[in-house]
């Protein structure tokens, strides 16, 4: 039967192998070799050959460079070409045609070819002269360097006496005083002799000077022989011939030179304007790319976009566009996408290393560490670091996102340390952490704080103040069901009127006549204290919002559901305890506001810290005795006299008969709700307050007795001192009582500001120069100031992780993300940073240099 198929053995499948090797080793023989299509070099062409005989750097930048520019490179003369003597015109040609990799191929089989020596030994005594040695010193002339020679081996024995090699042998005296070096006398280490450069390479006549196997020994009368030697004949006859052999080999190599050097400034130009476009873009968040690299096309990306706005001013970019734009892959123009993300991975690189420089200059640094999903559900970690630079700053910078770390310390743990070890940051020298506080964070036994100080035991632990503020008023604001009610009946209208355009236009009708009125605010879920602009809006437009309520609710043209839950609203907000709580909540989270923005500078440290909880703690015990004050201005708002609850019976507990006779006490009116709800509310701001600012004073205890040094006895400061040393006593010396006594007297001297916090008092100790006479000082106050008040710079580097991450670049890979975030988080780096030497190192790592 037709139609099946039978499997071949193994046997006929090795068979069948071995007959198609020998076709094809067949085959191969049969084709031409590259070496048939170059002629066999006569004897008269030993100028070619030698000037093949290049050295290791143009042997090096030869193997780089691209079709194109091997192209231009061999692109000679007539005169040249006839000089080359090649079969024909077709094998010109296919040389211009060859590619990279057979190119690299030619070079190597000149090399072998030809015998150039790679890297000759830098002693005169074991050069083995021949014509190769000569045309390789021709183009890389060897100057005698009298610095790297140690005269204390030279002895010879010359008579009776031991004799050095004089150091004056290397100068010569003219007879007007001037000096000149003697930049042809060569000193052999291995035989321990003096040669002559030009009569060792040139010379006829071998004389002590010339001869590699013996060499000028007698150091008695050094100084006679070498002036004589400088003097003959035959040196000067050797001179004259290097410099004639020189002059006719190196022509060629000058232009080259010349060339070379005009094509790397070119490139350097250019590339210094890629550079510029790459931090303009990650500067703002931008993506590079389009949907196609085409020159031209309004689709080209934001990158090739802005080098097209450049060409039309820059003469420089718009020729380089000209000639090289839209030529293809195979040509250099380093326009593609690749070397755009090769400039953003050196230049990340580079931030890095400015960053960790900066790190390991300061010693001291602390963990800043976040987490947050991205646009597509992927957990990514936040890395920043926070330490004090040389001028007495604080600053703290972004570091990368990690991806998919986990939620537990362990694995938080790891990832960290991993990454501080890739970036030789030694964990041993971190002094602070500062984390939200999550319990797999902030856990004092499992904690991620916990397992840092098990690595450093110093790295102290300070909440995020700003993540706690937001915890005191989320807590206050459950604490009662009116004020659950009234945030959540905020929302509730905005998300009424923003869901239809019409109802916006209303409320924006209604918004008009009432002066300095805002529009709604939608709120928050992470920023707590910004719900101030949600009371702030209601307040001023109270009278807006329910009249627009009002009109939809009677506008028959609206569908029932809609009117019915217009109406539901008005009546709720229609109250004086909504109006109350407007009063109350407005005043009191405007501070919230204020203080929280100020928990998130960088340039605050913990005493800072304490000082504006302790502020908003006496802020709220005020708002606690002015409810009577509260209570007119809701009055006035919302034109209600008395409470809703007020025009209802009160409810009573049913009495049993094995109940004890103690009454509940009942609160009518005004009482009821102050003792219900705004009391309750100011009691747990107060105590949340109270509360979370303890592990911040705990902190501060230990180092506080520098802000009022002035004021404490100095038996006091030296045993303060002592405690300090004692908890940072790898850190800080016993000196720094003594120190501490003495700055005493010097702080008296500095102005009222540079006393008020300790990261001006550090700021005043470095501008002074006093740093030096009070290191252990300086050292103290840099331990506090690096410890970190919030992990605000986290929680920014998710804001940039929204931009640069976004649904249109959700495919960004892990590196090019954290890349562009650092780039645009640690933008003010890239723009301080000097750039020629990235220039120079990216052009040598590419070598496309065009002739």
């Amino acid at each position: 039967m037709s139609g099946k198929r039978i499997k071949l053995s193994g046997a006929e499948f090795r068979k069948r192998d071995e007959e198609k090797n020998k076709k094809d080793k067949l085959l191969i023989s049969q084709m031409p070799k590259i070496q048939s299509l170059f002629k066999k070099k006569p004897d008269s062409d030993v100028l070619i050959e030698k000037s093949l005989k290049t050295d290791d750097e143009t042997l090096k930048s030869l193997k780089l460079n691209s079709d194109e520019q091997v192209e231009k490179s061999l692109k000679t003369d007539d005169e040249t070409l006839k000089s080359l003597k090649l079969n024909s015109d077709e094998q010109v040609e296919k040389l211009l045609k060859t590619d990279d990799d057979t190119l690299k191929s030619d070079i190597k089989l000149i090399c072998k070819t030809t015998n150039v020596p790679i890297c000759p030994s830098q002693d005169p005594a074991l050069w083995e002269i021949n014509s190769d040695i000569i045309d390789y010193f021709i183009r890389n002339p060897v100057v005698s360097n009298p610095k790297i020679i140690n005269f204390d081996s030279t002895i010879r024995k010359c008579g009776e006496f031991n004799r050095k090699l004089p150091r004056d042998i290397f100068k010569r005296k003219l007879l007007n005083g001037e000096i000149k070096d003697r930049q042809w006398l060569l000193y052999s280490t291995s035989k321990n002799a003096l040669f002559c450069f030009y009569c060792l390479l040139f010379s006829n006549k071998k004389t002590q000077f010339s001869s590699t196997d013996s060499g000028f020994t007698d150091w008695k009368k050094c100084l006679e022989k070498v002036e004589q030697h400088e003097k003959n004949l035959m040196h000067n006859e050797s001179i004259r011939i290097w410099f004639s052999r020189r002059k006719l080999t190196t022509g060629i190599d000058v232009e080259l030179k010349i060339e070379l050097e005009k094509r790397e400034l070119y490139w350097r130009s250019i590339i210094h304007r890629l550079i510029e476009t790459v931090i303009f873009l990650s500067g703002r968040g931008l993506a590079f790319r389009g949907n196609n690299e085409t020159l031209g096309s309004k689709n080209n990306g934001n990158y090739l976009g802005c080098l097209e706005l450049i060409a039309k001013f820059d003469p420089l970019m718009s020729k380089h566009l000209d000639e090289y734009g839209n030529k293809g892959r195979g040509n250099v123009s380093y326009l593609s996408h690749t070397i755009c993300d090769e400039l953003i991975t050196l230049m990340n690189k580079s931030v890095f290393c400015n960053i960790v420089n900066e790190v390991t200059a300061a010693k001291y640094f602390s963990l800043i560490v976040d987490s947050t999903p991205d646009i597509t559900k992927l957990d990514e970690l936040t890395i920043a670091i926070r330490y004090v630079n040389l001028d007495g700053t604080a600053v703290e910078r972004f570091l990368c996102f990690i991806p998919s770390v986990g939620h537990k310390s362990k694995e938080m743990e790891v990832a960290i340390l991993t990454k501080l070890t890739e970036l030789n940051i030694n964990i041993n020298y971190c002094r602070g952490q500062s984390y939200d506080n999550a319990r797999n964070m902030s856990g004092m036994y499992n904690g991620l704080q916990a397992r840092i100080k098990e690595k450093s035991k110093n790295a102290i632990f300070s909440p995020c103040s700003a993540h706690s503020l937001n915890l005191v008023g989320c807590h206050a604001a459950d604490v009662t069901k009116e004020g659950y009610n009234f945030f959540s009946l905020a929302q509730n209208i905005y998300v009424f009127f923003s869901a239809s355009t019409w109802r916006w236009e209303q409320l924006l009708i209604s918004l008009k006549n009432i002066p300095n009125s805002m529009f709604l605010k939608n709120l928050c879920p992470t920023r707590w204290s910004s719900r101030f602009s949600v009371c702030k809006s209601l307040k001023i437009g109270f009278k807006g919002v329910l009249n627009s309520l009002k009109s939809i609710a009677s506008n028959l043209d609206q569908k029932a559901a809609i009117r019915h839950e217009a109406e539901s609203m008005y009546k709720k907000i229609d109250t004086l305890e909504f109006s109350f709580m407007i009063a109350l909540w407005t005043p009191i989270l405007e501070r919230f506001n204020a203080t929280s923005k100020n928990l998130q500078r960088v340039n605050i440290d913990l005493s800072c810290v304490v000082k504006l909880y302790e502020s908003l703690e006496m802020y709220v015990q005020d708002i606690r005795n002015r409810f009577d004050n509260i209570l007119v201005e809701a009055k006035q708002i919302s034109g209600h006299e008395i409470f809703s609850f007020e025009e209802k019976r009160n409810k009573r507990k049913k009495c049993f008969h094995d109940d004890l006779d103690v009454q509940d006490t009942i609160f009518h009116g005004q009482e009821k709700f102050k003792n219900e709800t705004f009391l309750p509310i100011c009691d747990t701001i107060i105590s949340c307050l109270n509360e979370r600012k303890m592990a911040y004073i705990e902190i501060n205890k230990i180092f506080g007795f520098f802000l009022n040094i002035e004021e404490i006895d100095n038996e006091i400061l030296r045993e303060k001192s002592k405690q300090l040393v004692a908890i940072y006593s790898e850190d800080l010396e016993p000196d720094l009582e003594n120190e501490i006594i003495q700055f005493k007297t010097i702080v008296k001297h500095f102005s009222a500001e540079e006393k008020s916090s300790m990261r001006s008092l550090l700021e005043a100790l470095t501008t002074s120069k006093l740093n030096d006479s009070f290191p252990n000082v300086e050292i103290a106050l840099k331990l506090f100031v690096s410890i970190p008040c919030s992990n605000a710079s986290g929680e920014r580097s998710f804001s940039v992780l929204k931009r640069v991450k976004n649904y249109h670049r959700s495919s960004l890979s892990d590196e090019k993300m954290s890349s562009l975030a650092l780039m645009n988080i640690e933008n003010c780096v890239l723009q301080s940073m000097d750039w020629n030497d990235f220039v120079k190192e990216f052009a040598a790592q590419k070598a496309r240099k065009k002739l």
